[in-house]
């Protein structure tokens, strides 16, 4: 159901447990619901194979065929009578001979023998079914293997794919079977190859359980999680009788074999690649290319070498080895005997030694991890560089471009120039002097050019090597390993990638370029000589020659040491300051670790980002040359719009780009011959198509980041702009009625693309809007701003035919009640519309190693957590891909396709209909944008930075905000607008995918099958969710009251007045979630009910065993033993139990007797009911066997009735051919007459043109004179009545003034006599008028007059043309059957010639062969001759050379040995220098030792004297006051502390100190005695002071040895 729905096949959602049964309970209660059927030992039907053909059975044995297998056999018996039909009518055009002389056989077609068309139709197609069948065996054995639901869903779509698959016909070829010859081709190869992987895959899965299961372990712990085991015994075929692969044992399983889903999608998808590099469009070119590709997969499999073949033996040994890592149980013990010794050791316990062991196996699992990854590049690395050695080769370079000489860090020399400037392959073939001709023997790890002795350092092969690889510095090396290795695979990738891209762009224009500059040559000479100066002025460099295709593609190559070079010495000059900054000296081996590890993450970064612009530049020209490509199917757009690039040598300098030309419609000649400018901040002409020559040196001057941001602003700009274009033109063809690739061609040259679809004037009006849109930008110079608006209008693009496809035209045609139309969408939707999206694909690793849940693969959390996995699923294996271009025109091809005419108008009227509501999205001024959920707000940003999502989420809060609220204004800009139109789209998609997710809950149905279940849900939908929205709506609004008014007098539901388009969805999407909310919490809450019910239960079951009755199957019947039944037994047992004796009588009540009755008729129904099931058994049995004799007799019958046929029915058959052929030739006759009545219709029409041509033009002559005359007395009469009108009005005006002045009017005349003059000047106007309108309707009269003699003469024109055309026709008829009458004619003149050419090649072929002898025996000879004279020259010149070579040897090694001596003397004699200062030093120490410690006993003595001293004043002291005493006190301390120093520390400073204070405390010296004292002691500190600081040693080896004598003299 997943699938069904656009899905990818995976389980999800509640109950999604993979289990045949949730419980044992479960398990007997189905076991007792299948075991009430006791007739039925079978329900499964199953098939047979006999030799060559296939037999399906039901569960007795009877041959049946299906209902569906006949309709098949039907629709394919239709289509084989069609395709013979066509092809023996294609002949019959061939063979027609001359009509007058044409007899009824002719016209048959009695020539072309129909039997033998049917019988070469019938056997290919069987030999295709066969071939097919074969095929579908190897996959479905592997889905027998398969044990996961997606595994199995993936391989059950490529099982449909192949039943489904046809030959694919090319109907303008002469005959069928060269197509037919050619698929069965394929699908044989296809078959071996899908063979011999999955017996190698069994293979090595037989090997891996061997080597896990050796030991037949049982019973542990530890064997949780691993694969079962089998027993090799009982081979048993999973392919019946004729297996395509090899035979498995009995119950052995191998889940592995899922893959080979994977290779039939990399098959198709290198196919669909393959395709559309070659431009191929036919079905034969297509069906070759396929060929080609299934015969080299096969012989690159047959031919594939081991893993790490390429390396060198060691790196095959410490990687690819299998000895010790390979082996799963060694890995196992290996890990549980660290955690052994560590727990002996270290004595840890509990938590602790969780802890331990968790981290144990977690350093192994990435152990294992990160080899499996680094074998996987390595091996993708060995075969790019295979590739790229290839691609050097062809193009004239050699293969030490691929490798960089080994550098050790600790010798590396300073390099003082190591800025890198933009490598130029054109510079290096002039001169290579700055590569390194280095070429290895092997292959060797990317890390090895880098470090090889400690980073690159490691070994997988013993349990030593491994022990030293899971500390975390290890680790980090091999980390950094595996990025070293992904980032040369990438680099490879992107240089053959962009070879190949440029290769094909090559091969595509070059032939048309030639055309295309002598064409503009003659018409710009001819038309516009100054637009050819403006043109020819940009290229100065017009004197030099034009390079080549070959030397174009050079341009094209990247020498990988180069780009490495560079870098790499910057990484060495970085090391050897590191190493100078601390002395010269690093103090561990861990420190240089992490220094080298920091470098050479830098030395890939910045590698990675300069490599990847080859990438991108490789996108840029494969979008352009599919642009270029698909702009030459219409010329009338790539004339008009667009402004095609030339291939150019080597710019040196560009235009800084400060001139835009935005028009689309400026002449081409005006325009900029760049899209960006020099320094990629300035769009200079949107409409320019570079050449790929161009393209490889754009932006190569600028830095590397700025280079990398105009990269990638014109490949966001190429991308836009191809998908925009494609999407119109494929819109465009979405109404042509013929969808053939020649008719389309056709059509397109001629310009004639459905205008009910766009057509060409839509593209244009569309483009010219595009261009509108970049001029109304606030900068529509910056590459920022175009890029953002193109991407906008592209995704805005296809999600209005995303959802015109996925919510109107489903609608329309439910509505309209055409629900086959509805089901052939919804089907093809499914496939075609996620390829549109941006949605993820779902490939064979997203599901093996997927992304745990609840975890969204693009998710940042996903991506911080799992980076490989969510890389895996987002990407698949292959990230680079060679083509990158989407298949647009393909999937919106197959969206409709299967529709009638009807249907289409339907569908186009449809997309009309999202454009309108886009507009009414505009024009109603209101944000537009998807409903987010809290819990996903970083799914919709994951491109952006993880600690920047609290901020980004709390605006798109606010965004959300907003798009509800209705007061904010939209503005202008185009950016914004096509940011609304997308958000409104989205939400749209939003709404309809919650609407079907709701359809599925409420009305339990995937598709509307019929029309009223779609009236159904309407009603539903209107009630429950429509209607309450918006009454939430209009309450929100405030205007409830007016809705509720609104609806009461209205059947139908309406949108609450003034509620845009937007709130109304938005709405209605807020109550679906709602629903949806709560139907979770119902299934929740059923879920964990039926879970407590099956505890319960369990818990209450007494039988502990599993029931087995299910597995038991009773032996066959053929006889009839019915058992006594005890009914009567029963009956009076049942009486007797309830019944009571009293006086010899008993007595029963009527309640048993009812009872008894009762149970007696249901034992008596019981008896009849099995014996009717066991006699119909029986009898079916016996029928099976009479069925079986009936049917060997009716065969036999038949064999005999063969043999034994009579006359009367050849005689029938020979009659019914005879009529069949008139029939055939009366139906071409009558096709012949209806032909020739078109053509003498024509013709007849063509006579009646002409003989009424001259009545047609006396009629519109007499026409136009009457008109004429009409037109005059018109003019006439309206001028005499303006006349007497005035004459009239001059005539009042007098009667009025002598009036006035007869009755003494004292008013003025004046006002008369103004009306009179103005009322003449205005009659004067209009006479003057009508003069200019007789004028100007002769005017008219003659142009009309000349309209229609123009016109006449184009019909003239065209009647002539018409009648050559027919005659043209006629006499090409008759040309082509004299020259097939010629060519037969010619073709038996060349059998005689050919006969009697065979003969003379026969005679002087053996006149050849005696004169080829004689010459090779002449050759030999002369060849001797001159091989030993070569060989006398070669050896001596090679003893000169050795001679030569010996005396230059002998000098270098005398000069070496002169070079070494003279070191070895200036050694020794430094040697004898260092020994004699060291002996000087050590003198020095020794006498300073001396001085020192006899300095020091003098201390000591100085000491006990004073201890003396001390002594003897304690005697006084003890009769001195109390004063005394606490003086005293003092004085001990003092003393005590002064002992308590170390003598070490300065014994002769306290015994200086000592007699100062002992004055003090017994108060006997004056304070004269005492300041001098102080100022003694200050002296001698300072001398101390000066003394230690003369004493300290200025070098570093004495100054360790005097630390080390004064901590050694307190032992003395």
């Amino acid at each position: 159901m997943n699938a069904a729905r656009g899905g990818g096949g995976e389980a999800g959602g509640l109950g999604s447990h993979q289990f045949i049964h949730n419980s044992p309970v479960d398990y007997r209660v189905r076991c007792s619901e299948f075991m009430e059927f006791a007739e039925v030992e079978n329900l499964h039907d199953f098939y047979v194979t006999e030799e060559r053909f296939i037999h399906t059975q039901d569960q007795t044995g009877l041959y049946i065929v299906y209902d569906v297998a006949l309709k098949d056999l039907t629709e394919l018996e239709n289509e084989l009578l069609l395709i013979s039909s066509h092809f023996i009518h294609r002949d019959g055009k061939k063979r027609a001979g001359n009509t007058e002389r044409a007899g009824i056989h002719s016209w048959a077609g009695t020539e072309i023998d129909r039997v033998a068309v049917l019988l070469d139709l019938w056997t290919c197609e069987t030999e295709f079914l066969e071939s097919k069948v074969q095929l579908l065996n190897c996959y479905f054995e592997a889905y027998q293997h398969t044990a996961g639901t997606e595994e199995k869903f993936a391989l059950a779509r490529v099982i449909t794919d192949i039943m489904h698959s046809r030959p694919h016909l090319d109907l303008n070829q002469d005959y069928f079977v060269e197509v037919y010859r050619a698929e069965i081709d394929c699908l044989q190869i296809h078959q071996q190859l899908i063979r011999n992987i999955l017996d190698n895959q069994i293979d090595k899965q037989r090997q891996y359980l061997h080597r896990i299961w050796r030991d037949d372990h049982k019973g542990s712990i530890y064997d949780y999680g691993l694969p079962p085991n089998y027993t090799p015994n009982h081979l048993v075929s999973l392919g019946g009788s004729s297996p395509e692969v090899m035979n498995v044992f009995l119950l052995e399983v191998h889940p592995s074999l899922c893959l080979a889903s994977a290779v039939y999608d990399g098959l198709d998808q290198a196919h669909s690649e393959l395709c559309q590099l070659h431009r191929a469009t036919s079905s034969t070119d297509k069906l070759g290319l396929k060929r080609k590709l299934l015969q080299e997969a096969l012989q690159s499999w047959s031919n594939l070498p081991p893993p790490g073949d390429s390396y060198s033996t060691q790196i095959q040994k410490d990687l690819f080895s299998d000895v010790f890592f390979e082996d799963p149980i060694l890995v196992q013990n290996f890990g549980l005997s660290l955690v052994r010794s560590a727990e002996e050791e270290e004595m840890i316990q509990g938590r602790e030694k969780q802890a331990y062991t968790v981290e144990t196996f977690s350093k192994l699992l990435e152990l294992v991890t990160v080899r499996h990854r680094l074998l996987e590049s390595a091996s993708e690395t060995a075969h790019l560089a295979h590739l790229y050695r290839n691609v050097a080769a062809e193009l004239g370079f050699d293969d030490y471009h691929l490798y960089l000489r080994p550098v050790r860090f600790e010798v590396a020399d300073q390099k003082y120039k190591t800025e890198q400037s933009p490598v130029f392959i054109t510079a290096i073939l002039e001169d290579d002097s700055c590569v390194d001709r280095f070429i290895p023997s092997h292959l060797p790890l990317t890390i090895q050019e880098l470090d090889e002795n400690q980073i690159g350092r490691f070994s997988f092969s013993s349990e030593e090597s491994v022990t030293h690889l899971l500390n975390r510095q290890s680790l980090e090396n091999l980390q950094v390993t595996l990025a070293c290795q992904v980032t040369q695979k990438n680099a490879l990738m992107s240089a053959v990638k962009l070879v190949s891209v440029c290769h094909w762009a090559e091969k595509a224009t070059s032939s048309a370029e030639t055309e295309a500059v002598l064409s503009n040559k003659k018409v710009k000479s001819d038309s516009d000589p100054q637009c050819d100066t403006k043109n020819s002025s940009p290229s100065k460099d017009t004197t030099r020659t034009p390079p080549t295709s070959r030397e174009r593609l050079m341009e094209a190559f990247v020498s990988i040491q180069l780009e490495k070079v560079g870098l790499r010495d910057e990484m060495l000059n970085s090391y050897m300051e590191k190493k100078q900054a601390v002395g010269g000296l690093i103090q561990t081996p861990e420190e240089a670790a992490e220094i080298k590890r920091r470098l050479i993450i830098d030395f890939l970064t910045k590698f990675s980002s300069r490599i990847s612009q080859y990438c991108v530049r490789a996108q840029v020209v494969e979008y352009y040359y599919s642009l270029t490509s698909l702009l030459e199917e219409i010329p009338s757009i790539q004339k008009t719009h667009f402004m095609m690039g030339r291939a150019i040598n080597h710019k040196v300098t560009l235009d800084s780009g400060g001139d835009l030309c935005p028009d689309s419609r400026t002449p081409q000649c005006e325009q900029q011959q760049q899209l960006l400018s020099a320094d990629g901040k300035t769009v200079l002409n949107l409409w320019f198509i570079p050449h790929f020559s161009e393209t490889l040196y754009m932006f190569k001057t600028q830095q590397v980041p700025a280079c990398a941001s105009a990269l990638h602003h014109t490949l966001q700009i190429a991308s836009a702009l191809h998908d925009v274009v494609c999407y119109l033109v494929s819109f465009s063809r979405l109404g042509n009625a013929d969808d053939s690739l020649s008719c389309r061609r056709r059509e397109d040259e001629q310009g004639s693309l459905s205008a009910g679809w766009g057509g060409t004037e839509g593209i244009g009006a569309e483009l010219q809007e595009i261009q509108h849109q970049v001029n109304c930008l606030s900068d529509p110079s910056s590459p920022e701003s175009v890029c953002c608006l193109l991407q906008l209008r592209r995704s805005v693009l296809l999600l209005q035919f995303d959802t015109a496809v996925r919510q109107l035209i489903r609608e329309v045609f439910l509505s309209s009640g055409d629900v086959g139309s509805y089901q052939c969408v919804n089907d093809n939707m499914v496939s075609a519309l996620p390829l549109l999206s941006d949605s993820l694909q779902v490939n064979l690793m997203s599901l093996t190693l997927r992304v745990p849940r609840p975890l969204q693969t693009r998710s940042c959390q996903a991506q911080r957590m799992y980076p490989w996995r969510s890389f895996l699923a987002c990407h698949g294996l292959f990230p680079l891909r060679v083509w990158d271009v989407p298949p647009i025109e393909h999937c919106m091809q197959l969206c409709l396709s299967g529709l009638s005419d009807r249907s289409r108008l339907q569908a186009n009227a449809a997309t009309l209909g999202v454009s309108l509501l886009m507009e009414d999205v505009l024009n109603c001024s209101q944000e537009a944008g998807p409903v987010c959920l809290h819990g996903i707000k970083d799914d919709l940003l994951h491109q952006r930075k993880p600690e920047e999502e609290d901020e980004l989420c709390m605006e798109a809060d606010e965004e959300e905000k907003t798009s509800v609220s209705d007061s904010a204004p939209l503005p202008q800009d185009p950016i914004r607008v096509q940011s609304v139109l997308r958000g409104f789209l989205l939400l749209t998609k939003q709404l309809q995918v919650f609407k079907e997710s709701w359809i599925r809950t409420h009305l339990g149905v995937q598709v509307f099958t019929t029309a009223g279940v779609y009236q159904q849900f309407v009603k539903l939908y209107r009630a429950e969710i429509f209607y309450p929205s918006m009454r939430a709506l209009a309450r929100h609004m405030g205007k409830e009251q007016d809705y509720e008014v609104l609806l009461s007098g209205r059947q139908s539901l309406l949108p609450p007045p003034g509620a845009s388009e937007v709130d109304v969805k938005t709405w209605q999407l807020h109550k679906l979630l709602e629903s949806t909310e709560c139907d979770m919490i119902r299934a929740v809450q059923r879920r964990i009910n039926r879970e407590t019910t099956l505890v319960l239960s369990e818990r209450t079951r007494h039988d502990t065993r599993l029931p087995t009755e299910l597995w038991k199957t009773s032996t066959m019947k053929h006889s009839v033993s019915s058992e006594r039944p005890q009914i009567v037994e029963t009956f009076i047992w049942q009486l007797m139990e309830g019944a009571e004796e009293a006086e010899g009588k008993l007595c029963v009540s009527q309640d048993l007797l009812q009872q008894s009755l009762t149970r007696l008729g249901c034992s008596v129904m019981e008896r009849e009911r099995r014996s009717f099931l066991l006699h119909s058994q029986f009898y079916e049995q016996i029928l099976q066997q009479e069925t079986q004799l009936l049917y060997h007799r009716e065969q036999d019958l038949k064999h005999l009735k063969d043999s034994q046929t009579s006359s009367s029915h050849k005689e029938v058959s020979a009659v019914c051919r005879d009529m069949m052929l008139e029939i055939s030739a009366l139906q071409a006759q009558v096709a012949h007459l209806e032909e020739e009545k078109r053509t003498q219709e024509d013709r007849l029409s063509l006579r009646f043109r002409e003989e009424y041509e001259p009545l047609i033009r006396h009629l519109c002559s007499t026409c136009i004179q009457l008109k004429g005359g009409l037109d005059e007395q018109r003019l006439q009469m309206e001028q005499d009545v303006s006349e007497m009108v005035n004459r009239t009005r001059g005539e009042g005006v007098e009667r009025m003034i002598k009036l006035k002045r007869k009755y003494g009017c004292t008013k003025d005349d004046h006002g008369l006599t103004l009306t009179k003059s103005q009322k003449e000047e205005v009659h004067e106007l209009q006479q003057e008028n009508r003069r200019l309108s007789a004028l100007l309707c002769k005017l008219k009269t003659v142009r009309r007059w000349r309209q229609l003699v123009e016109q006449e003469k184009l019909h003239r024109q065209l009647l002539q043309s018409q009648q050559m055309e027919i005659t043209c026709r006629c006499e090409a008829l008759r040309v082509k059957m004299r020259a097939e009458e010629e060519v037969i004619i010619l073709q038996e003149e060349l059998e005689a010639v050919r006969t009697e050419l065979t003969r003379c090649q026969a005679e002087s072929s053996c006149n050849r062969t005696r004169l080829n002898r004689k010459t090779e025996e002449l050759r030999v000879a002369r060849h001797q001759s001159a091989q030993e004279a070569r060989s006398r020259q070669e050896l001596d010149s090679y003893c000169v050379q050795s001679l030569e070579q010996m005396r230059v040897d002998v000098e270098d090694r005398e000069r070496r040995l002169r070079a070494l001596s003279e070191q070895l003397d200036q050694g020794s004699r430094m040697n004898q220098i260092h020994r004699q200062r060291s002996a000087k030093e050590i003198r020095q120490v020794r006498g300073q030792l001396q001085h020192e410690r006899s300095f020091k006993q003098e201390a000591f003595q100085q000491v006990v004297k004073l201890q003396n001293q001390v002594n003897d004043m304690e005697a006084a002291l003890s009769r001195s006051i109390s004063t005394t005493g606490q003086g005293r006190t003092h004085y001990t301390l003092s003393v005590s502390r002064l002992s308590a120093r170390s003598p070490s520390a300065g014994s002769h400073r306290a015994a200086q100190q000592s007699a100062p204070q002992l004055g003090r405390l017994t108060n006997d010296g004056t304070p004269q005695d005492l300041a001098a004292e102080r100022r003694q002691q200050r002296a001698e500190t300072a001398r101390s002071r000066s003394n230690a600081r003369i004493d300290r040693p200025k070098a570093d080896p004495s100054r360790l040895r005097l630390l080390t004598a004064g901590t050694t003299l307190p032992n003395l």
